[in-house]
């Protein structure tokens, strides 16, 4: 045998994968596609929508009688008798029975919805379909309209009232944890007093979760001081195949954090193929958004840009979205970067991680590594500065303003 001069020990260490939670989003729908109610569908681009679409259902007969039609279909529609949702009605003779209606499904075959003056016999059939397929192929054009670099989920919730939705919705954050960071939701949703309350019940500063949805004049105070909150109010000028907040939304989903690609501010930024809010005559108005956090879509005309871009980039606190996503970007990335050094450590005889100071002092330089990081990428701001205090020190330290200007990792 040959004696060795030199003994190589051999350790692994195995790096974090990048967390994708923040590039997460999904387009929340109520019985708009052909899945099971829970189900995420991705979609990587806005014709993978298509084959997952509930398709229409020929209508066989018409009847009205003391305010209420009655409409038979031709085959089963598919939905839970006694479901109440919106139905879309198109290319019947008498026009008068077309249009998007609240109805109740009476069976498998049948359904009613209200309707005051008798349009008289049916003498030409149409088709029905659920009005959320209509509103979710609006949301999936024009998320893709904003790029193609960027995938959304469409979660569906299946066929239940708004209550049950709203309340579905809460249930699948609640049993998927970190799955999901931001929902567009549907448009009937708001208004809704469930819905306002749900939001608000994701206002902590860990809870890493936003709902994004088209408010109006009218409702945007219902969700006033709410973190939780990113709405946008429509221009009245854009067309029934628009729903502009799903431009906001892909841009928020658009962030990849890098040293080489930092996060811009969201306020002002281009926004493709949605339709300006009209300035002539509603100064008022505007700026009664801006005082609220209302977001809208505006033109870049002031700076001599004529694209189309966002007004004002904040969520419903206050804050600008930036604020929020680079306060969750640091607890993301430091939970992930700490319990990777710990993994690591329990996995390294020549240098193993144990609960004393020389470990606390390694832990730490993690995270100072993290925030570091958060510095390159446009996340924070100032030196980072490493502290050996006691809770009670550095919070009078903080409180005494010795840390401004700095980010601060206490262990």
């Amino acid at each position: 045998m040959t004696n060795s001069i030199v003994t190589v020990n051999v350790t692994q260490t195995v790096a974090p994968a990048p967390s994708t939670l923040q590039r997460t989003g999904a387009i929340v729908t109520q019985g708009g596609v052909d899945t099971a109610a829970g189900t995420l569908s991705l979609l990587t681009q806005a014709s993978d929508l298509t084959p997952l679409l509930i398709e229409a259902v020929a209508t066989s007969n018409f009847t009205w009688n003391t305010g209420v039609v009655t409409c038979q279909t031709a085959a089963p529609h598919g939905i839970p008798t006694s479901t109440v949702l919106q139905l879309t009605i198109a290319g019947v003779t008498p026009a008068a029975y077309n249009g998007t209606y609240t109805c109740t499904i009476v069976d498998a075959d049948e359904f009613t919805y209200a309707l005051v003056s008798d349009p008289g016999a049916d003498t030409v059939q149409g088709t029905v379909i659920p009005a959320a397929v209509a509103e979710l192929r609006n949301d999936v054009n024009t998320f893709f309209a904003q790029g193609a670099n960027v995938s959304v989920y469409v979660l569906n919730l299946g066929y239940d009232d708004i209550a049950g939705g709203i309340a579905s919705l809460d249930d699948f954050i609640t049993e998927n944890p970190n799955t999901i960071y931001s929902f567009l939701c549907p448009n009937n949703w708001d208004g809704v007093a469930d819905f306002a309350t749900m939001i608000n019940g994701y206002g902590s500063t860990t809870a890493k979760t936003y709902f994004f949805f088209t408010t109006t004049d009218g409702n945007y105070a219902d969700y006033a001081d709410m973190k939780a909150a990113m709405t946008m109010v429509e221009s009245p000028d854009a067309p029934a195949t628009e729903q502009s907040v799903a431009s906001m939304f892909w841009k928020t989903l658009s962030y990849n954090p890098s040293s080489s690609n930092l996060v811009t501010p969201l306020a002002f930024s281009f926004l493709y193929d949605v339709t300006a809010y009209p300035t002539f005559g509603n100064s008022a108005q505007l700026a009664e958004f801006k005082a609220g956090n209302v977001n809208y879509v505006g033109t870049g005309a002031e700076g001599g840009i004529s694209n189309t871009i966002l007004f004002w980039g904040t969520n419903m606190d206050g804050r600008p979205f930036n604020y929020w996503y680079s306060v969750d970007w640091a607890q993301e990335n430091a939970d992930r970067s700490v319990a990777n050094a710990v993994i690591n450590g329990s996995n390294n005889p020549a240098a193993p991680l144990f609960y004393n100071q020389d470990g606390i002092n390694r832990l730490q330089a993690v995270l100072g590594q993290t925030m570091a990081q958060a510095v390159s990428y446009g996340l924070a701001v100032g030196n980072v500065v490493t502290t050996q205090l006691t809770q009670a020190e550095f919070a009078a330290n903080f409180n005494a303003g010795l840390y401004a200007g700095k980010v601060v990792v206490n262990a």
